[in-house]
């Protein structure tokens, strides 16, 4: 065989670099997109969120929000908050809709046509945004509900924020197709879209127990940012010290599992009776139960927040230590009129059901006062 030439050896290798450059540019191109701007809002949930039917549900939605501490408008390049909103109606139903107010340039996402009825709506509200003080004023918001589940909608002053409005925008304030109270779908560590020191008081009852300490960490941190001095965070969820007592002196005439089991009764049991360790397992393991809590876990995971250890307090239901015009706030849900332009609503709603008397027995009562 003829040996080639140098110059043709080289001519060939140099052919065929080009070659490869010219077939291997477009994938490299490609894979050198740019950062995301302030306005795209990437994602920055943790591979530990699972679906739940509390503030832990959605889907890949790509319109998640970053945790993290910005002051209010200090967002370079984030769009003012003082610009007035307006109303965009969202999957609706036998002719009533989701109203949800907002300004458009403060969310990104897809916006769909407002009968679609996507499981995970793909939009939510720009990281740093807010609602103005006169909005919200507007709108009558003076009180927070988390977790409340669909059913269980608090109505004037009220908003309830729930990860089970899945067909909403995220981090954005709606009034339900159904009742016309307001909701608004949220992650509890999602920033809230609130000023700060624009809320009276924050609830939640039973929905810890459904997330993570550094989830509860990070919805402490915003609802103390967005509470008015003098203001209260009121915590319900299972309280681990009366179960493990249960268990510990269950034969020295602690009753309180029995009782328990009889209230409700375990899932995923093997018959009656039911053994004192499955009525413990069935508060740790079903109900997508993730952490149950004693005081001293709500007083620690309080101050991972920022919060004060003197600011946390145990407490009771309905107990003395709540503000009146809590206790007053608390009272006035249970009034079914109460429901916000009820006469618009496409049926009439049931009373809102907080410090529910059937989980005393087994609950911890929190109380977080922020000093004026």
């Amino acid at each position: 065989m003829r040996r080639l030439s140098t110059s043709t050896v080289r001519f060939r290798l140099s052919a065929l670099f080009a070659l490869s450059c010219w077939l291997l540019w477009p994938a490299l191109s490609s894979s050198a997109a740019p950062n995301p701007t302030l306005h795209e809002a990437p994602s920055a949930h943790s591979p530990e969120e699972g679906a739940s039917s509390h503030a832990e549900l959605g889907g890949n939605s790509g319109a998640r929000l970053r945790v993290e501490e910005v002051a209010p408008g200090a967002l370079p390049g984030a769009p003012s908050t003082q610009q007035a909103g307006s109303v965009h109606e969202f999957a609706c139903r036998e002719g009533y809709c989701n109203r949800c107010h907002y300004h458009e340039q403060h969310v990104r996402g897809t916006m769909p046509s407002k009968t679609a009825s996507a499981d995970d709506l793909n939009m939510g509200r720009v990281n740093g945004t807010q609602m103005t003080r006169d909005e919200m004023s507007a709108l009558g918001i003076r009180f927070l509900q988390l977790g409340g589940d669909w059913w269980n909608k608090c109505g004037d002053g009220w908003v309830n924020t729930d990860m089970v409005f899945t067909r909403l925008p995220r981090s954005v304030v709606c009034e339900d197709w159904r009742t016309r109270r307001l909701v608004m779908r949220n992650h509890a560590e999602d920033r809230l879209p609130f000023p700060d020191h624009s809320i009276e008081f924050v609830y939640t009852e039973h929905m810890f127990e459904h997330i993570l300490p550094m989830q509860c960490s990070a919805f402490l941190r915003e609802a103390y940012r967005v509470l008015k001095p003098g203001g209260v965070i009121r915590i319900t969820t299972p309280d681990l010290e009366k179960y493990l007592m249960g268990y510990a002196e269950r034969k020295k005439g602690n009753r309180f599992l029995a009782d328990h089991a009889a209230r409700w009764p375990p899932m995923g049991k093997l018959g009656t009776p039911y053994t004192a360790a499955t009525v413990v397992n069935n508060i740790f393991r079903n109900y997508e139960h993730k952490w149950v809590y004693d005081i001293e876990e709500m007083t620690r995971t309080a101050m991972h927040a920022g919060i004060p250890e003197s600011a946390v307090k145990n407490s009771h239901r309905m107990g003395a230590d709540l503000p009146v015009p809590l206790v007053e706030a608390i009272r006035s849900t249970e009034i079914v009129s109460s429901a916000r332009n009820q006469g618009l609503a496409k049926e009439n709603p049931t009373r809102c059901w907080l410090e529910q008397e059937i989980r005393e027995q087994e609950s911890l009562y929190v109380l977080i006062t922020k000093p004026l």
